[in-house]
């Protein structure tokens, strides 16, 4: 293993460096992987626009998160992993002792370990994350493909508390990579699914992945989804993250209707909601932040079945050295996510 690599570091907003330093070494129960392929997400975005994230940590900071490679060195402790094994990591991992973990809340467990790294040559694996969320994968599953896990148990946890059953109605409000796949999810969970977003291109692609209804959302979505479905939706999920959205969310359920925040606003944004509708029509809100360890494992069963359009979601391969370029086309929402190649000097 080579003792320097060249590694993406974020230094404040919109200043990512490309930079050569020493790969990393495993401590006790880490791993360290040879990174394959990185996706870059609508979070990473976000963090690359504003230079700053929660679970961050101080700047500059390694940057990325979705990952998957091979393993070059395990450390003290390690039994389930040995060099040469292909794995992917998902980008937490809960401590499991503490009292939301006891009651199975594992995205609100307040010791979560996080980990960023991904746009890198090589990328060391946190201990906790390697005890319940590093997972093997099949030389048949490309990397990229794998490095979608972590989205993709988020959007199957927000199916599964959304409760969609087979025959029901579902509106997702936002056509970007994370509402493409709640749409999908939703569709596989046998509901019709209806999607809005003001982006013709957006539209199109659920269009391909076989979304019943597309709707523009500055048209009149009540009146479209009631001719189309006879009524308001069982289930709406808003996958943008603004406010609007939110309350919108809310006005499109049907009554005793579901209602899933999923997209995360800015820190410190209020929204309004219709209290007389909320409480005369029996609707449920519901906030729905992150995964658990069992739905990154029902993930990966998705991936390597085949069942998730994984063709459709990365729209690209770019080397490390244009990582700021992928995200600029994403801004410009000329794709969803890019897949970044550390190794190519394209």
């Amino acid at each position: 293993m080579a003792e320097r690599m060249l590694a993406a570091r974020l230094h404040g907003p919109g200043d990512l460096r490309l930079e050569e330093v020493p790969v990393p070494e495993p401590g006790p129960g880490e791993v360290v992987i040879r990174v394959e392929r990185a996706l870059t997400c609508g979070t990473d975005a976000k963090i690359f626009r504003r230079g700053r994230h929660p679970a961050l940590g101080p700047l500059p900071s390694p940057f990325g998160h979705e990952v998957a490679g091979e393993v070059v060195a395990v450390g003290e402790g390690v039994t389930d992993f040995r060099p040469g094994m292909r794995v992917v990591a998902a980008n937490s991992a809960p401590c499991g002792s503490c009292r939301m973990c006891q009651r199975g809340e594992f995205s609100l467990c307040p010791h979560l370990t996080f980990f960023f790294g991904a746009f890198a040559q090589y990328a060391r694996i946190p201990a906790p994350i390697v005890r319940v969320n590093l997972y093997p994968i099949p030389d048949s599953l490309p990397a990229a493909a794998a490095a979608l896990v972590e989205p993709l148990a988020c959007a199957l946890r927000g199916v599964e508390v959304a409760e969609i059953r087979p025959g029901e109605t579902a509106l997702v409000l936002g056509g970007g990579a994370m509402g493409l796949m709640l749409a999908h999810l939703a569709q596989l969970r046998g509901a019709r699914v209806a999607l809005a977003d003001p982006h013709p291109e957006r539209r199109e692609a659920a269009r391909s992945i076989g979304v019943d209804l597309l709707l523009d959302p500055r048209d009149a979505l009540a009146a479209k989804l009631e001719e189309a479905f006879g009524e308001r939706p069982d289930v709406v999920i808003e996958a943008v993250g603004r406010v609007e959205a939110w309350e919108a969310a809310a006005e499109l359920a049907r009554p005793g209707g579901r209602v899933i925040l999923f997209g995360g606003c800015p820190v410190g944004t209020r929204a309004s909601f219709d209290t007389a509708r909320l409480h005369y029509q029996e609707l449920t809100l519901r906030g729905v932040f992150h995964h658990h360890p069992r739905f990154v494992r029902a993930a990966l069963s998705l991936l390597r079945a085949g069942r998730v359009p994984v063709d459709l979601l990365i729209s690209g391969e770019l080397p490390l050295t244009r990582l700021p370029e992928a995200f600029e086309r994403m801004e410009r929402r000329q794709g969803f996510k890019f897949a970044i190649d550390p190794w190519s000097d394209g």
